[in-house]
């Protein structure tokens, strides 16, 4: 059974803190599909397939399951606990602080499901910020600063969730595959360029493939096209410019390769729904 006061949804985003369950079926019904999850289990233990590999999970380990993954439940212990988060991939690309990639985004281009043994230490700093992080999604809305509260919190847990990863054992015998490493490598290029390159075609050349693989390439693997990649971090980087208050539009215009304001304006109101002086005078007025 799940209780109803540690659930929360947000904007692709739930928290569920101490769970029990009883129910193979209540169980399987919180992995969402069209969600990545990460699950640390409290007490007791359970077997899961997840894209025809079986994988078993005791207390203190934590498990990814990512998304569009086929599982099923297989065995579970009597009394099982666990706490969990599950987002879209919109609502990591678009609270990341400034990347969505940066440190954290190879955690999730893997289709393979990550399992970690966590150290004591390790629980309990998750656990803790998981309850940081339902907090902040429940406070009350009319707080200024409650999307920017959500957006560090959730940062925060993803870099200490990535800093384990890259320590575990586990993670030395991950093999990706070749769709896999070219996303990474498009995703590490796009970090270095996305000032100044803004086409599919750019990408493509510096990776020797066509843009049309390219562009099915990230599709496959991220459910996000190149092109929504490339404006995703064009758009980051203006906000991140926009922030200082010394830079003018123009200067940003023509820092991200725009050929004039006017196009820019255009290009971030359409993503943004505020035209870049809208969004300072926003920042500035919070």
């Amino acid at each position: 059974m799940v209780s109803k006061n540690s659930k929360y949804r947000h904007l692709g985003l739930q928290v569920y803190i101490f769970e029990s369950f009883t129910s193979k079926i209540a169980f399987s019904e919180l992995l969402m599909l069209d969600r990545f999850s990460i699950l640390i289990v409290n007490s007791g233990s359970f077997s899961i397939q997840i894209n025809n590999r079986e994988v078993t999970i005791f207390e203190n380990e934590l498990l990814v399951v990512p998304m569009r993954s086929s599982y099923e439940i297989l065995i579970m212990s009597d009394q099982l606990q666990i706490c969990l988060l599950s987002f879209t991939p919109e609502f990591a690309f678009e609270n990341s602080i400034r990347r969505p990639h940066i440190g954290y985004f190879e955690f999730f281009i893997t289709k393979l499901s990550s399992k970690i043994f966590l150290k004591n230490k390790d629980v309990v700093l998750l656990i803790d910020l998981f309850k940081l992080l339902n907090s902040k999604v429940l406070r009350s809305s009319i707080h200024i600063f409650k999307n920017e509260t959500i957006l560090f919190t959730f940062n925060l847990l993803l870099y200490e969730l990535a800093g384990m990863y890259h320590r575990s054992s586990w993670h030395i015998s991950v093999k990706h595959t070749k769709k896999e490493k070219l996303v990474m490598q498009f995703i590490t290029i796009l970090e270095m360029n996305c000032r100044k390159q803004h086409s599919v075609k750019f990408y493509a050349d510096t990776l020797l493939v066509t843009t049309d693989h390219l562009s099915k390439t990230v599709k496959q693997v991220t459910e996000k096209t190149a092109k929504q990649f490339i404006e995703q971090a064009i758009i980051l980087e203006a906000k991140i410019l926009l922030q200082n208050n010394h830079l003018t539009i123009l200067y940003i215009t023509e820092e991200l390769q725009f050929s004039n304001s006017s196009f820019f304006s255009t290009f971030f109101k359409r993503h943004t729904s505020l035209s870049p002086s809208e969004y300072r005078l926003r920042l500035n007025f919070h």
